[in-house]
């Protein structure tokens, strides 16, 4: 199993530093070039997020993203110092009276893509934990 861990300040401009941990983590494990492709566009959903939502961006909070690989699988933790949600209780941007929204979009493309998203919410925050399967993240033929 390998872990990696990263804590980010400053709000959204942590992300480019965020990008490159990601980048650098896939390529130590050798995932394809598609599933790093999904693996960045999930992150960078749940990292704004936790920017926007949780921190209500403030600069002086912090965004956590921890990694690990084990047994076929990816695990990412995304942990930020709100209260948290309930993501069954978020509105269906697919749904037409939300279709016209200019947010509202990022869980549903987290969830197109993960195999299982849970959310847990405690005293020192919120963690969204996502789990990926790399070796079913093919291109369709």
């Amino acid at each position: 199993m390998k872990r990696a861990e990263i804590v980010l300040q400053g709000g959204y401009s942590g992300y480019e530093a965020l990008n490159g941990f990601i980048a650098s983590f896939a390529e130590s494990e050798g995932y394809s070039d598609l599933f790093l492709e999904r693996l960045q566009l999930t992150i960078k959903e749940a990292f704004v997020n936790a920017v926007k939502h949780g921190n209500r961006e403030q600069n002086g909070l912090s965004v956590t993203c921890a990694f690990r690989a084990v047994a076929g699988s990816f695990i990412a933790s995304i942990r930020d110092c709100g209260k948290g949600f309930n993501p069954d209780e978020l509105p269906n941007p697919a749904d037409p009276r939300n279709l016209l929204r200019l947010s509202g979009r990022g869980l549903y493309i987290i969830r197109s893509i993960v195999e299982s998203i849970a959310v847990e919410c405690g005293g020192e925050g919120s963690v969204l934990t996502l789990r990926y399967r790399p070796d079913s993240m093919h291109i369709p033929l």
